[in-house]
């Protein structure tokens, strides 16, 4: 035991103590607050590690039981220090535990605890590490590593009444009262009791005086007794420094707050607090350091005590004297005044600025704080280019502003410079109605009645009654208008409402029968011009937009393709969810709201598309049937598009349908709009258009197609890398391409097979990319060099062609070798330096729509091209390597020439070879490739035979004789040798044959003996018949022989006499046999095959009748 305490002593000297602050737990909001700073402060620490989720974020667990082997681990760490684990396998060996063997990875933490006396097992001799803990048992471990124990009083039947007892004393469960722990102690309960446990003072003990926990003070001078170290000082120098949360020195001293305060010293300290809500400066709290670093969030110890937003002065709110109705409360002794985050003594203050009081004691003012906004009005969308944001004409780093994201023109809003030197935004939500009275009261402020409720005027600085509403002038009651409020509920803004439709699209839309059985109820989900949403709205019955059952809704999920008509079925009772099946998706409407009821009107259907690309930025949309149309600042172009699996949205199942729409408005300009309509595609399909009055301008579009967002020219794609099945939408490949600059890029795309291919590339929604065909036209070309090197001849490869196209050196890639590129290289212009006079490269040149080169991409520069002659067409191919190694390629790759991979040819009457087979065409050769024709297989048995997988049978006399040829019809060769007809089949053709082995047998007779006599003097009579497979009839021709044999089978005599009878055969013969003797009668068949009967010879039989 001693050796192990210097061990530990060693330990704890020597270990580096500067923790800094875990991260958070992720399910902190679950901690019960009176328990959170200690999970916080024990998780600082490191001594409290939470589990490890798949996401790589920690989660405490609060409410779960703990374990016996999790506490010896928090209580290992807590006594030695040693959070980082260091030190822990050291100590496996030291335990003394029966079942320590499935202990894992709490060996060495129950080893070194046990050993130092902080946990004791059970009487059986087991620790039990999965057991349940309960908040004695776990205050007995954390009062030994305190100090307590020394007499053994936490053994025995009354050990729990001790324990409790030290930890009462010591405040240890102040927090705790009602909580049974003598029940299995949750993780939040255990952090609690650990924390209070580590912030009482360690303890000595003497026999002489018990436990102490003071000692003397260094220079002992007057024998003053000072407290010993706690664990949390003497092992982490854990502190806690108190104070107020100021921003005084953001941005010069500090890049965060802090609290400027005393730590539990009562010394003076300064710390950084990072985090903090910079609206929070002012307020009065602490936080807890290890070896003065901050290891938690700041835990504030004041409470809101009242706030004001009607300007009253800060003296008025904290000076009591009769007829002051509105004081609050005295100031504190010592307090702090904050103004939009910046100490202050005179903050101004006028009707709708915050003045937030916040009190330590619950009776006097600790802190107030002060926050006057600005009112404004959103002339226009916000613009973000890069990390610069453009607002309200003034441009800011992202990080100077906040909550700037969901404004758009036409809002409301309020900003306020904080001391952080953020401006914060905040949105102001609209209030419709008409003012019905203004009145002037004599001493209190004029106020009108809106909506049916009473409101002043806010005095914010920028507010504005652009109506006006807060004048007597009787037309401007009964009045559509639309009011902004401040945080106090103050008018800080006013606009006319006019009753005008907006334009929205619709997502989704569908009706149900009502709850009376005796209508239907209507829902529409909107897309509206700010980009958001309404979701599911009720609608107005007069709207006249197509309303889809919720059946036809269900019809369309299942896929049935047919929606079913009203006398089909019963109408679906109740609003369901959100369907998802866009069968209204892309209907430009217009609407009008009232009473949150919108009624919604239809626009026109066109069916049209771009003639040209729209640029973003042009002043003209061109359309095809509806010529050029002007965009401006006011036009509105909506899209929707899906996936390339899902592109028709009616009556498609909607888990297969992965839809993005979107709209933008007013025209790019990069110094004004940057976030205007973007670039659309020449032929982009157009469902709706609307135009103003003078049938010039753009007023609302619609697009069934992706904006070109991120249109950039057009791309070569060399390689796809891999391909992923993304559910319900398609097949995700990854392409790398070359970019016209000669970048390589990556894309995430849906399109399929377009590998070797030159188009344009953009951006969808979803982050992947949309490839289509590109103006520029690219063609695989043999390379060459004219007249001094420094122009260059193209020759496109393929069929019948020529030499025509020329261009410089410029703009050649070399891509000879991609197998390193990735993206973000930049491909190395072609060396031509090198080539000899005659030399030949492979390259895919680029040409514009005036056959100027564009680019050139070199492929392989180890290639000799030829010409070589296919049916009478010449083609212009590489044939070989630089060395004279023929090249392969088969007939399909041959352009124009129309050889399908599938099937099979025949080249100068060779043997047939398949359309995909790799070949090699040599120059100068002339080639004729005819079509493979099948053989058919035309053989069958003739009248009197059978065929049957390969296997003829015939008739007996037939296959004797060697004439079973003669029983099949084929138009092909027949060869007899033995029981094998080989027929030798020929192509269409005349090119191909094969031969098909044919198995010949002779028919089968079933064979019966009708009679068989034996007569001892007279000889033996035998009658018999059969019928073959082939139903053919014995008869004597096809008998070979019959014989009487013996019984070991020696023959009697042959009977010669056999003769045909109605029904069958007979045969007689005279030759003595021997009474009383078995005999046997033998039929042999021409084709061998034999038939017997058995008899006994008698005498005197009676010849037959």
């Amino acid at each position: 035991m001693k050796k192990l305490l210097a061990m530990v002593l060693a330990l704890v000297m020597t270990l580096s103590l500067a923790v800094s602050a875990n991260a958070a737990f992720k399910d902190v909001k679950d901690i019960d607050e009176t328990y959170a700073e200690s999970a916080a402060v024990l998780n600082g620490l490191g001594v409290f590690k939470g589990y490890e989720e798949k996401d790589g974020t920690f989660s405490f667990q609060p409410k779960n039981a703990i374990t016996r082997a999790e506490v010896a681990a928090i209580v290992y760490r807590i006594y030695t220090g040693d959070v980082k684990d260091a030190y822990v396998k050291n100590y496996e060996t030291y335990n003394k535990f029966a079942d320590m063997a499935g202990a894992g990875w709490a060996k060495g933490y129950i080893g070194y605890c046990a050993n130092a006396a902080l946990v004791k097992g059970y009487p059986n001799g087991t620790f039990v590490p999965s057991g349940k803990v309960t908040g004695y048992e776990v205050l007995a471990m954390i009062l030994r590593a305190v100090g307590y124990d020394q007499k053994n009083e936490f053994t025995g039947a009354d050990w729990a009444l001790h324990v409790a007892e030290i930890a009462e004393r010591q405040g240890i469960l102040d927090n705790v009262k009602g909580v049974d722990l003598n029940a299995p102690a949750t993780r939040e309960v255990v952090a609690e009791l650990l924390f209070q446990s580590i912030n009482v003072p360690m303890v000595t003990y003497t026999a002489a005086f018990g436990y102490q926990n003071v000692n003397l003070t260094a220079d002992k001078k007057d024998s003053i007794l000072a407290k010993n170290e706690t664990l949390g000082t003497k092992n982490f120098k854990l502190d806690c420094v108190t104070g107020y949360v100021t921003a005084n020195d953001y941005g010069t001293k500090f890049k965060n707050m802090q609290i400027a305060g005393k730590n539990l010293a009562k010394e003076e300290k300064t710390v950084k607090v990072a985090d903090q809500d910079i609206f929070d400066a002012g307020r009065y709290g602490h936080v807890w350091t290890s070896d003065g670093s901050v290891i938690t969030d700041v835990f504030y110890d004041d409470a809101l005590l009242s706030t004001s937003y009607a300007g009253t002065a800060i003296a008025t709110l904290t000076t009591k004297k009769t007829g002051n109705s509105d004081y609050v409360a005295d100031l504190a002794k010592e307090n702090m005044v904050v103004y939009n985050g910046n100490e202050t003594v005179a903050p101004t203050i006028v009707k709708g600025t915050e003045v937030a009081m916040y009190s330590i004691d619950g009776k006097t003012i600790s802190s107030i704080i002060v926050v006057n906004p600005t009112v404004d009005y959103m002339e226009a969308d916000y613009v973000v280019k890069g990390d610069e944001v453009k607002i309200q004409g003034v441009k800011y780093d992202k990080d100077e502003v906040s909550g700037y994201e969901d404004l758009v023109k036409g809002d409301v809003f309020t900003f306020v410079d904080m001391a952080d030197a953020v401006r914060y935004y905040e949105e102001l939500a609209p209030i419709n109605g008409q003012k019905t009275k203004y009145a002037e009261p004599d001493k209190d402020a004029p106020y009108i009645v809106f909506a049916d409720k009473n409101y002043e005027q806010s005095n914010l600085a920028g507010h504005k009654d652009k109506v006006p509403l807060f004048v007597k002038d009787r037309t401007t009651f009964d009045k559509d208008a639309t009011i902004y409020l401040d945080r106090g509920g103050y008018v800080a803004y006013t606009l006319a409402t006019a009753d005008v439709a907006k334009y929205a699209m619709v997502i989704d839309s569908y009706q149900v029968l009502n709850d009376k059985h005796n209508g239907y109820d209507y829902f529409v989900n909107l897309l509206l011009t700010d980009g958001t949403e309404t979701g599911y709205v009720a609608a107005d019955e007069d709207s006249n937009l197509w309303f889809p059952t919720f059946d036809e809704v269900k019809d369309s999920k299942n896929g049935t393709g047919d929606f079913a008509q009203i006398e089909d079925y019963v109408p679906y009772i109740g609003q369901p969810a959100a369907t998802g099946n866009y069968l209204t998706l892309g209907t430009l409407v217009e609407y009008t709201v009232k009473d949150n009821v919108y009624t919604i009107k239809s626009c026109k259907e066109v069916n049209d598309y771009l003639s040209y690309d729209y640029d973003k930025g042009e002043a003209t949309m061109t359309f095809s049937g509806i010529t050029k149309k002007a965009v401006t600042e006011d036009s509105v172009a909506y899209y929707f598009y899906g996936t390339p699996n899902s592109t028709n949205f009616e009556k498609t199942p909607s888990k297969k349908v992965d839809v993005h729409y979107g709209v933008n408005t007013g025209k790019y300009d990069k110094d004004t709009n940057e976030a205007g309509i973007p670039s659309y595609a020449y032929h982009t399909g157009v469902n709706y258009l609307e135009t103003s009055a003078s049938g010039k301008i753009v007023d609302a579009v619609v697009f069934s197609g992706m904006p070109m967002g991120e249109y950039e020219d057009f791309v070569y794609l060399f390689k796809c890398k891999e391909a992923s099945w993304t559910s319900g939408v398609g097949e995700l490949y990854t392409y790398y391409g070359v970019t016209s600059d000669g970048e390589v890029k990556e894309f995430e795309s849906y399109n399929e097979n377009c590998v070797g291919t030159v188009c344009y590339y953009f951006l969808r929604n979803d982050k992947t990319y949309d490839f289509m065909n590109s103006e520029y036209m690219a063609n695989l070309v043999s390379v060459s060099l004219l007249g001094e090197k420094n122009t260059v001849e193209y020759r496109f490869e393929g069929q019948n062609t020529e030499s025509w196209v020329y261009s410089n050196l410029d703009k050649a890639y070399d891509l000879t070798d991609t197998s390193e590129l990735k993206a973000g290289d930049k491909v190395v212009p072609y060396d031509w330096k090198w080539m000899a006079d005659d030399k030949t490269v492979e390259g895919l040149v680029v040409v514009d729509k005036k056959g100027n080169v564009e680019c050139l991409f070199v492929l392989d520069d180890d290639v000799t091209f030829g010409e070589f002659t296919v049916n009478d067409d010449s083609y212009w191919y590489p044939v070989a390597d630089a060395n004279g190694n023929a090249k392969k390629m088969a007939l399909s790759d041959l352009d124009k020439g129309g050889f399908d991979a599938d099937k099979y040819y025949h080249i100068n009457d060779a043997a047939a070879v398949k359309g995909s087979d790799k070949l090699v065409f040599e120059a100068g050769k002339t080639y004729n490739v005819v079509e493979h024709k099948d053989i058919v297989n035309d053989i069958k048995a003739v009248t009197g035979a059978t065929l049957k997988d390969n296997v003829l049978t015939v008739p007996m006399d037939a296959y004797v004789a060697g004439q079973a040829a003669d029983y099949i019809e084929t138009a092909g060769t027949k060869k007899l040798e033995g029981n094998k007809l080989t027929v030798t089949l020929t192509s269409e053709d005349g090119i191909c044959t094969k031969d098909v082995v044919i198995t010949v047998k002779s028919e089968k007779y079933d064979v019966t003996f009708t009679t068989a006599k034996m007569d001892a003097a007279k000889g033996a009579e035998v009658v018999f018949e059969g019928e073959s497979e082939l139903g053919n009839k014995l008869n004597k021709t096809l008998v070979k022989s019959v014989e009487i044999v013996n019984k070991d089978g020696t023959l009697v005599y042959a009977i010669e006499n056999v003769e045909d009878l109605a029904d069958g055969i007979t045969a007689t013969g005279t030759s003595t046999l021997t009474a009383g003797k078995e005999y046997t009668a033998v039929v042999t068949l021409l084709d061998g095959t034999q038939y017997s009967k058995t008899l006994e010879a008698q005498s005197g039989i009676p010849a037959s009748n």
